[in-house]
């Protein structure tokens, strides 16, 4: 699967993508990962940069892999559309050769799990206070993610994922499967992030100014 990509970048997503759907399997525990760490300093270099070789790879992959389901990705990586990802007509004609089955067969038996976006999304983007941004950050032991104020990372089109939120038409602010969330009904109540529920009227958060940036 290395030649779905360029350089190291998104190879691990790549290789699950294809071992899941082409008729393998991994072994998944609970403490179980796949990534990648990046060294401090590349033994290698992005011919295209960093940044254009990243998207690039993530481009590659959702066209090769993710079916319909690639307009998702473009929805969150905008800046992706207008890149070239090459050619990949070798990566379609292996995947049918070996009758690899589709993403909605992963997304449905893989990664059940998953908040596939739907039609109640509206906007998406980052909770910005002057050069910081609301991130979710999950530690060793925690239930649920905690939230924090930290300096914002990417760009206004690409941000980092733990700082990217999507507003709804229900008028709550989510990621995955996790919303914004009063502690109470009190004043000042503290905000947390809590499992998405319709229902709660402490997940809703009113727009008097554009909440996402």
């Amino acid at each position: 699967c290395v030649l779905c990509v360029c350089v190291c970048v998104c190879v691990c997503v790549c290789i699950s993508f294809r071992v899941w759907m082409c008729g393998g399997s991994l072994e998944i525990i609970p403490c179980s990962r796949v990534g990648h760490v990046f060294r401090k300093k590349h033994p290698y270099i992005f011919p295209e940069g960093n940044a254009n070789t990243y998207i690039k790879n993530t481009r590659r992959t959702a066209e090769v892999w993710m079916d319909e389901f690639r307009l998702f990705y473009y929805s969150a990586r905008p800046a992706a559309r207008g890149k070239s990802y090459g050619d990949i007509h070798g990566r379609e004609e292996l995947r049918k050769i070996l009758k690899c089955k589709s993403f909605k067969w992963y997304l449905d038996n893989v990664y059940p799990e998953l908040k596939v976006p739907d039609d109640s999304d509206s906007k998406s983007g980052v909770v910005r206070q002057r050069q910081n941004c609301l991130e979710s950050r999950k530690l060793e032991g925690q239930d649920l993610p905690s939230l924090t104020l930290a300096p914002c990372i990417g760009t206004r089109s690409v941000p980092a994922l733990n700082q990217e939120w999507i507003y709804t038409h229900g008028q709550q602010i989510r990621q995955q499967q996790h919303c914004l969330s009063l502690s109470t009904t009190f004043p000042a109540s503290q905000v947390m992030l809590m499992p998405c529920n319709i229902g709660d009227g402490k997940q809703v958060i009113a727009q008097r100014a554009p909440v996402l940036t």
